[in-house]
């Protein structure tokens, strides 16, 4: 018997439609305006980090992200860990920085990669660790930390699909770059 497993339901009311549609006759300026400054402030306050940069996707966000890692780093190439469930624009931005995505197992519980799978994976050719945090789970432990920090492998905390989800009291998105 197949059973529908709702993933997600809108919880977007009438009021907040009203309120977008009453925004966007305006004609608000909605790149780069001081709207998007204030709006990075209040989210870094509310995130608990110092600064945010928003761009217009998460593939983006990714792609700058890794390319920007590339260059503080100095590497041309190597792997990164990722997770076979998720987006393939994850891995369009591994490629795109001319690395290679190596694929990890998740963790059933969390539907997000799973440490030990991280740590088996972990070569001397990688070079970062991409952890979507899927659907509002949170998919860091101390172990997976611990092992980023020892081998100087740095987390992209991809928190796309979990904004508001904590480890250790603290929201996900401040634990890597």
């Amino acid at each position: 018997m197949i059973r529908d497993w709702p993933l997600m339901q809108n919880n977007i009311t009438k009021e907040d439609l009203t309120v977008l549609i009453e925004f966007l006759q305006k004609e608000p300026i909605l790149t780069q305006s001081n709207n998007v400054s204030a709006f990075e402030e209040e989210w870094s306050n509310w995130l608990g980090v110092k600064h945010s940069v928003f761009v217009n996707s998460g593939s983006s966000a990714n792609l700058l992200t890794l390319a920007a890692l590339k260059q503080m780093r100095g590497e041309e190439e190597g792997e990164v860990i990722v997770p076979p469930f998720g987006w393939v624009s994850d891995i369009a931005a591994i490629l795109q920085c001319g690395m290679k995505p190596v694929f990890a197992d998740i963790n059933p519980r969390t539907l997000c990669l799973d440490g030990e799978e991280i740590t088996r994976k972990i070569t001397a050719q990688t070079k970062a660790v991409l952890l979507v945090h899927a659907q509002g789970f949170n998919g860091l432990t101390d172990g997976l930390l611990k092992v980023l920090k020892e081998n100087d492998i740095p987390l992209i905390d991809d928190v796309c699909e979990s904004h508001g989800a904590t480890f250790r009291g603290e929201k996900l998105g401040k634990f890597g770059v």
